[in-house]
C-alpha cells in the first residue's frame, strides 16, 4: 500500500481542488449549482446509485475506475486531494476498503465517513477458499442488500444536506422500487435453470450473496480467494477443480469481465465446459452494458441463465 505524507492544504489549494473536482472529475451527478457539496465514492456501484439518488444538489468523485478492480486499488496524491476537498466519504464497509483510514489521515481527517453496509446481515467466504471465514464484502451482488444501501445513503445524505431531504427521499424511493423489479425479474429468469444446474464456479470467490439470495451453491473459484490481487491457484487445486466441474457437469465457468485470467480459459478446456465473463467488482463505461447497476445485474443474470440453464 502507498504511503504518503500527512498534507495540510491552504485555503487557495483547496478551493481549486474544489473546482478541479466540480469540473474535471467523473461525477455521476448533473452539474451542481453554485455551493453544492462534493462527496466521494469509493466503488462505482456506491457512485452509480449516489447519483440515483443526490439530483443536482451533490457532486459526486469516484475513486475505482470503470472496468477496475478495487481489490488492486492504491489512493495516489490526487486522490488525497479529492478526499481534502470533499465534504464526506461514502464505502461500501465490510471490510473492502481497507486503505481508506490512512488516506482519510492523510488528507486532514475530520469529515464524515458513511459505511453503507451498516445494518446488514454480512456473509463469510466459504471455508474451502484462502480466505474462509472473513467477511464477504461484495453486498452489491444482492439488490435486496442493495435497498439497505440506498437507505443508508440517504442517511448520510441527509446528514450533510438537510435541506435536500425532500430530494433525497422521493429519487431513493423510485430508486428502490427498480431495485424490487429487478430482484423480482431475476428470481423468475433464474428460476428457468434445473435445481441440478443450479452450480457456480467463477474467477474468485465473489459470489456468496447472490448465491444465498437465488439459491445457487458455489463449487469453486479457479482464483480461490476473496481477492484477486492475492490469489495463486496451483496445479494441485486446479486439477481438483476440474474433476470437481467433470463431476458436477457443470456446462459454463464464469471468469470476471474487468479481470479475466487465462488460466480460466485451461480449465475450461481441461474440463470441456464454455467460458463466460461476469461483472464482478466494478461496471463498465457508462453506456455500455453494465454502465449502471442496474444494468451490471440484469447482465450477469441473463449470462448465467444462458451458461446454466
Amino acid at each position: 500500500m502507498t504511503s504518503f505524507a500527512r498534507l495540510r492544504l491552504p485555503a487557495l489549494i483547496l478551493f481549486l481542488v474544489l473546482l478541479l473536482v466540480a469540473c474535471g472529475g467523473q461525477p455521476t451527478a448533473a452539474p451542481a449549482p453554485a455551493g453544492a457539496l462534493t462527496v466521494i465514492a469509493t466503488t462505482t456501484q456506491i457512485e452509480d446509485v449516489l447519483g440515483a439518488i443526490v439530483g443536482d444538489r451533490v457532486t459526486i468523485v469516484g475513486f475505482v475506475a470503470r472496468n477496475g478492480d478495487p481489490h488492486e486499488f492504491e489512493p495516489t496524491p490526487e486522490n488525497v486531494k479529492q478526499v481534502a476537498g470533499s465534504t464526506a466519504v461514502f464505502k461500501n464497509g465490510a471490510g473492502f476498503e481497507g486503505w481508506l483510514d490512512e488516506l482519510i489521515a492523510n488528507a486532514g481527517g475530520n469529515r464524515p465517513v458513511f459505511d453503507l453496509s451498516e445494518g446488514l446481515t454480512l456473509g463469510t467466504i466459504d471455508s474451502a477458499f484462502e480466505e474462509g471465514g472473513e467477511t464477504d464484502p461484495h453486498i452489491w451482488m444482492s439488490p435486496v442488500h442493495m435497498l439497505t444501501v440506498v437507505d443508508n445513503a440517504v442517511a448520510g445524505l441527509t446528514q450533510i444536506d438537510p435541506a435536500g431531504v425532500a430530494t433525497f427521499a422521493a429519487n431513493a424511493t423510485s430508486y428502490k422500487a427498480q431495485l424490487t423489479e429487478l430482484d423480482a425479474w431475476a428470481e423468475q429468469e433464474l428460476a428457468s435453470i434445473p435445481p441440478e444446474r443450479r452450480k457456480l464456479v467463477t474467477a474468485h470467490d465473489a459470489m456468496g450473496y447472490f448465491a444465498t439470495r437465488y439459491n445457487f451453491a458455489i463449487l469453486g473459484a479457479v482464483i480461490p480467494s476473496v481477492s484477486t490481487d492475492a490469489a495463486e491457484t496451483s496445479a494441485k487445486e486446479l486439477a481438483a477443480l476440474v474433476e470437481t466441474i467433470k463431476t458436477a457437469q457443470v456446462p459454463t465457468i464464469f471468469a470476471e469481465a474487468s479481470n479475466n485470467p487465462k488460466f480460466i480459459e485451461q480449465v475450461a478446456a481441461e474440463a470441456n465446459v464454455k467460458v463466460d465473463a461476469l461483472y464482478v467488482d466494478s461496471l463498465s463505461d457508462k453506456g455500455s452494458e453494465a454502465g449502471t447497476y442496474l444494468d451490471f445485474f440484469r447482465t450477469n443474470v441473463n449470462r448465467i441463465v444462458a451458461g446454466l440453464k
